[in-house]
């Protein structure tokens, strides 16, 4: 095994020992765990991440920016100087290439109008969480001016009171189907497909409690071909019954289809192929990233 002893420098008389920059783990892999494996005949890879003490943090771009700036280049922007886990295309857009839904983008306003086609409104907040919370259940989180506050935004009244709140806190909100609550599954099993074709790989966050309790933030890739209902009925019985995963808080979908893009590095900062999207970075028009602090 390869030893790095740390350099010692002399200034001004005085010794210091230090472990260059160069030399340090990307992440610490006690945090971000990569697996693969192949159950009831189908394969999963998992990228599972810790989120005790804070120190993995989620970051996601909805749109250009209000000067026109792209988000490919946001993202390069921000992540110079950032230890990337994972990043990759997030998910439903419009024709005109649009978050769909109510979409706020570190506090500044996207698209104001509330759709009724996705229960799930996702926050993910300036200090690096990310919650989702269901619109049926009228009683929606977010921490303002100190207060913690609960909003039915599908009330006039709430939804505008709520959108102030998001601005002030320069939050990140969208919309999306949501696909699991609580240990159950949100779908139907339709036959017809709409918006997508049938059948496709299908990749998920999910955000779940281990067998001891603790968070996990977990992106599952299944490369086997399956509709959403399929991909998401599988992927909620591997978690509960093959990763032991005491509850799976929810579950959204990621975008596989016109900006599958994803980029994975394993803690020394390289690209891993275990999850690979198939577009280049120039093509997304929304990007969740998650990194290490």
């Amino acid at each position: 095994m390869k030893k790095i002893f740390p350099l010692l420098l002399f200034a001004l008389g005085s010794a210091s020992f230090y472990l260059p920059d160069a030399l340090m783990p990307y992440y610490n892999p006690e945090y971000v765990e990569i697996s693969s494996t192949v159950w009831d005949g189908d394969k999963y890879v998992m990228v599972s991440m810790r989120r005790e003490e804070e120190r993995v943090k989620a970051k996601y771009f909805a749109a250009r920016d209000f000067d026109g700036t792209s988000v490919p280049d946001r993202y390069n922007k921000w992540a110079a100087g950032k230890n990337i886990i994972l990043v990759c295309s997030g998910t439903y857009m419009n024709n005109s290439y649009q978050p769909v839904g109510l979409t706020i983008d570190n506090g500044i306003m996207v698209n104001n109008t509330l759709s009724d086609e996705f229960d799930g409104l996702v926050i993910v907040e300036a200090v690096g969480g990310i919650r989702v919370s269901n619109l049926e259940e009228g009683n929606i989180y977010i921490k303002c001016n100190g207060e913690d506050k609960y909003f039915n935004i599908r009330n006039t009244w709430d939804i505008d009171e709520f959108i102030d709140c998001a601005k002030s806190v320069e939050a990140t909100v969208f919309q999306t189907h949501l696909l699991v609550w609580k240990n159950e599954l949100q779908l139907k099993n339709t036959s017809g497909c709409k918006a997508e074709p049938c059948e496709r790989e299908r990749r998920f966050l999910a955000v779940c409690k281990d067998e001891d309790g603790k968070l996990r933030h977990i992106i599952v890739h299944s490369p086997t071909y399956s509709t959403l209902y399929q991909g998401t009925n599988k992927v909620l019985r591997f978690l509960r019954e093959f990763k032991d995963m005491q509850e799976v808080v929810f579950m959204i979908n990621l975008d596989t289809g016109y900006q599958d893009f994803f980029t994975l590095y394993d803690k020394n900062g390289n690209v891993k192929n275990d999850i690979k999207g198939e577009k280049t970075l120039d093509v997304a028009v929304n990007l969740l990233a998650y990194y290490f602090q």
